[in-house]
């Protein structure tokens, strides 16, 4: 029904009668006013939401009301998101998406698609994509930007270049993002081959361009082709090398256990070397040459508290979560999966073992590594074919690096290990670190 009274001076507004049954008690609720009385009530996630608007079916319901209930469970979808309650914010946009409503609010979608790559779930974060896609608005350069570097850091770098394929006009954001997804991702070539392209249409790099760069170098173990573009930065583009880029250049010229061209590089610096810069270099020498890092000059506290750092993090504690109902199938496959690989070649490297054990008990503890079982659960838990992907907190030991190589080739699947470091990209017997992380 609705009510002719007026005290607002607002436009006549529809009302429900509600009548509770076994109650004598019925009353009306203004729509417009009450709203946010009724939305506390019903949650979109819940039954009441759903089943009160088909009573004003069939009725005029002015655009301003349809307004602010979208704009009401836009603001639900960013609490749920701000909460991290990716699932929930999920079930809201695909309620909205049945009443054809979009998102039209940018940083909703934004803070939806951080909570998907926060979560490190890949499909929800394709569910949000296939809602920017249906959304009548053309997606902005920060959008695009967004998923670009969401799908690089959940391990599909297939789908970020997808995303960049499809835009008409790549701006110097977009490019970066593809470039250090890249980068992380652990395909370093691919990396500098769209660098390349970057400068081919006419795009001037900036420093993020560079941070990327020479990450891919890193993870190629190419020091020449690193030291050609930090140089490149100021002489050929006016870029001014912040401490970061220093601090790559001394990571990548240690990890290719170049200490002394590390320690020149440092003295030559024209800006004064900060505790990240002594910590690189503490973290590739060894006691001779911390030593002589120190009669340098480098603050012994910043070496002292890397070392420590680095003791924690080779005796990490190993707590282990509780197994689930397929945990004795799990180690059954990774028992099985073992003898399938020494039948194809492999042979444990018990150097990784650091226990004092005989050496069928540290071929034993290799097998039972944690990214090994969740592999193991993942292949009895998925269809065939499916790709794996497994985050681990740690880096990777070189025993297991080889062992994935041959599983994945035994399996027949992609397997794709995120370590502290970078993404690890098994197919066909082979890493797209190139055995060099």
């Amino acid at each position: 029904m609705y009510s002719h009274s007026n005290p607002s001076n607002l436009p006549p507004f529809p009302f429900f009668n509600t009548h509770r049954p076994g109650s004598a008690a019925s009353f009306d609720v203004r729509f417009r006013t009450s709203f946010h009385l009724l939305h506390k009530s019903f949650r979109p996630e819940t039954r009441g939401f759903s089943t009160i608007f088909p009573i004003l079916r069939g009725r005029h319901v002015p655009s301003a009301y349809v307004t602010d209930r979208n704009q009401m469970m836009g603001s639900d979808l960013e609490a749920l998101c701000r909460q991290g309650k990716v699932r929930e914010a999920l079930e809201v946009m695909e309620d909205m998406e049945r009443r054809g409503v979009t998102i039209e609010d940018e940083k909703c979608v934004l803070s939806l698609l951080q909570a998907c790559e926060n979560s490190k779930s890949l499909e929800d974060g394709k569910r949000v994509h296939a809602h920017v896609l249906i959304s009548p608005s053309r997606p902005s350069n920060s959008m695009l930007e967004k998923l670009v570097g969401m799908y690089c850091k959940l391990g599909s770098a297939e789908d970020a270049q997808r995303v960049f394929d499809e835009m008409p006009e790549r701006e110097l954001g977009l490019w970066n993002s593809l470039i250090m997804g890249f980068a992380e991702f652990g395909w370093g070539k691919e990396a500098l081959r769209v660098f390349a392209q970057m400068k081919g249409d006419g795009i001037r790099p900036d420093g993020s361009t560079f941070m990327a760069v020479l990450m891919a170098c890193k993870n190629l173990g190419d020091v020449e082709e690193g030291i050609v573009q930090f140089e490149s930065m100021s002489e050929d583009y006016g870029v001014v090398p912040t401490m970061g880029h220093y601090v790559s250049v001394v990571d990548l010229l240690g990890r290719s256990g170049k200490l002394d061209e590390a320690k020149e590089f440092v003295r030559k610096m024209p800006i004064q070397p900060n505790s990240e810069i002594w910590e690189m270099l503490g973290k590739y020498s060894n006691t001779q040459v911390r030593e002589g890092l120190i009669d340098s000059g480098a603050p012994k506290s910043a070496l002292n508290s890397k070392l420590s750092n680095r003791r924690t993090k080779n005796n990490p504690n190993q707590n282990r979560a509780s197994m689930n109902r397929k945990k004795s199938e799990a180690y059954e496959k990774v028992r099985s999966l073992n003898e399938e690989m020494k039948e194809a070649g492999y042979v444990p490297d018990t150097k990784y073992v650091l226990h004092d054990i005989d050496q069928e008990a540290k071929e034993k503890a290799l097998m039972y590594h944690s990214e090994r079982l969740a592999i193991a659960y993942g292949l009895i838990s998925t269809p065939p074919g499916t790709t794996l992907r497994i985050i681990k907190n740690l880096r990777i030991c070189g025993d297991c690096h080889n062992a994935i190589k041959i599983m994945s080739k035994i399996v027949e699947r992609e397997i794709i290990v995120r370590d502290n470091k970078r993404f690890h990209h098994f197919k066909d017997g082979k890493c797209s670190c190139g055995d060099f992380w």
